[in-house]
């Protein structure tokens, strides 16, 4: 049962509309160009008639969300907002005298109600409003990442461990308070200002404590004096993962229990906590058509083919041309697009010569043919030995040819100094990807590629969109679930108000 609402057309509620709300405001814009009938239709398996108190209407909740977005407010500011703003009411479809939920109610809705694979429907449902009305075609499409900044406050590593302890501490306590003080709560709470000698004395101290904490609450569960529950369970896990993290070599790293899903992302020479935005944008409208949210050290190639295959599921979509940076220079992202008929304007990363280094010949300086397993040196001599092997970095999990050169000609050639050092002849891996390689440095080679990559600017410019104007930039929520749901909401948000601008008037 839905909570009936006061009709917006009453003498408190259209006649004011009409002469407080100008005719060009967004909001008003939005509700005529933006169609949000679906709403009800993918939110109906989420309420039960029949159970419980009667709930608020799912239309009325999602306008406030999508509020929250255009405007930038909080739970608290939305709620404010629509009690105050008449047009915040005219967009919500209440009366002026209609009161509105607690803020509490658009967290539960939003992260309960919703959740992100409902929240991904609304993206696809204004997407395919784009579709219907001729914005979206597939000619060319252009994919690119963005960081989102957690919501969290980094710690040293010492400090990250504290806290897990902590943590798993407090969560003792609500089963039985003495086992908690006697595993050592007190201990930890006065110890936050504890001063050590050097930072590696106090992080040898939170090791040790973190492991004989561990054993004791091992020793507890087995004689049953507390319960392993879900919460401790999770707990435990993330003092263990921030222990095992101390290694040099340790990936993946924890970098707060708050938000456990975070990590920490590269791009060039910066770093930041937390996710990353995977996007796909339509190049001749700006429209978003896929977006994918991932904890930040995933890598931007690894996304290219989930986010093609989701918009060839959802929308029926296959771009005739996709660009993209380097980042997406796989060999297996290059044989997908071909293997769909879509032209690969992505750049390649340099070539380096892996065993001599920089100023020597790489793999692009020999003339390879494919058909009959040949190579031809850059002086235009033959390789006269091949095999197959499999190398299992830079993506590359199918088998490729090795191809040697005779000594005996590689230590007399006039470009050796060029090709290789040692005396027993220059060795060339090329991959099975090779052809996708060299097929899309042909692309970018004429003027039609050069163009095509040229306008990857395009995307640059939503994403400052995104950020500046829709809040995507810093993350409001905790977890990769509710960290997808910030992602869809900005970006659903950025889509309606390019909807605005190309169809107002129209």
């Amino acid at each position: 049962m839905l909570k009936p609402k006061s009709p917006q057309g009453s003498f408190y509620g259209g006649y004011l509309y009409d002469r407080i709300v100008p005719v060009d405001h967004l909001l008003r814009k939005i509700n005529q160009v933006v169609d949000f009938s679906f709403t009800g239709q993918i939110l109906q398996d989420r309420y039960n008639p029949a159970i419980g108190r009667p709930a608020e209407d799912p239309k009325f909740m999602l306008r406030l969300c999508l509020l929250q977005y255009i405007y930038d407010d909080s739970d608290r500011q939305v709620v404010e907002n629509a009690r105050l703003n008449l047009a915040y009411k005219y967009f919500l479809g209440l009366a002026v005298y209609t009161e509105v939920p607690d803020y509490t109610t658009v967290s539960y809705f939003r992260a309960q109600r919703l959740g992100e694979d409902k929240f991904q429907l609304v993206l696809d449902q204004i997407v395919q409003q784009y579709i219907e009305k001729g914005l979206v075609k597939g000619k060319r499409q252009i994919i690119d990442s963005t960081p989102v900044i957690a919501n969290i406050t980094l710690s040293s590593f010492s400090g990250l461990v504290r806290k897990c302890r902590e943590n798993v501490l407090k969560t003792i306590e609500k089963q039985d308070t003495k086992v908690a003080e006697k595993l050592g709560l007190k201990d930890v709470q006065n110890g936050r200002n504890v001063k050590f000698a050097s930072k590696e004395e106090g992080l040898r101290e939170e090791i040790e404590a973190a492991g004989k904490l561990l054993d004791s609450v091992t020793n507890e569960l087995r004689a049953k004096k507390i319960s392993p529950t879900e919460e401790l369970q999770k707990d435990l896990g993330l003092l263990e993962k921030a222990v095992a993290d101390r290694g040099e070599n340790a990936k993946d790293k924890l970098l707060s229990p708050v938000d456990p899903d975070a990590r920490t992302g590269k791009k060039t020479n910066n770093s930041w906590p937390g996710y990353k935005a995977h996007l796909l944008m339509e190049e001749e409208s700006g429209i978003i058509t896929g977006v994918e949210t991932t904890p930040a050290n995933a890598t931007d190639g690894s996304q290219l083919k989930p986010l093609l295959k989701k918009q060839e599921g959802v929308h029926s979509i296959k771009p005739k041309e996709l660009t993209g940076d380097k980042a997406y220079d796989w060999g297996e992202n290059l044989e997908s697009l071909a293997s769909n008929k879509t032209i690969a304007n992505i750049s390649l990363s340099k070539q380096v010569n892996p065993r001599n280094g920089a100023g020597y010949f790489t793999v692009d300086d020999f003339l390879y043919d494919p058909e009959n397993v040949k190579l031809m040196c850059p002086a235009g001599h033959i390789s006269t030995n091949c095999y197959q092997e499999v190398l299992y970095n830079y993506q590359l999990y199918k088998p490729g040819y090795a191809f040697r050169f005779k000594p005996s000609l590689c230590n007399v050639c006039a470009l050796k100094a060029k090709c290789v050092k040692n005396k027993q002849g220059r060795r060339v891996y090329i991959s099975y990807y090779e052809p996708y390689f060299r097929l899309a440095k042909q692309r970018l080679a004429t003027e039609e590629g050069k163009q095509a990559y040229r306008n990857r600017y395009k995307i640059e410019q939503k994403v400052a969109d995104l950020t500046r104007y829709c809040g995507l930039r810093k993350c409001r929520y905790h977890g990769l679930d509710r960290a997808g749901i910030h992602t869809l909401l900005a970006t659903t948000v950025c889509n309606i108000k390019r909807m605005v601008k190309l169809l107002w008037g129209k």
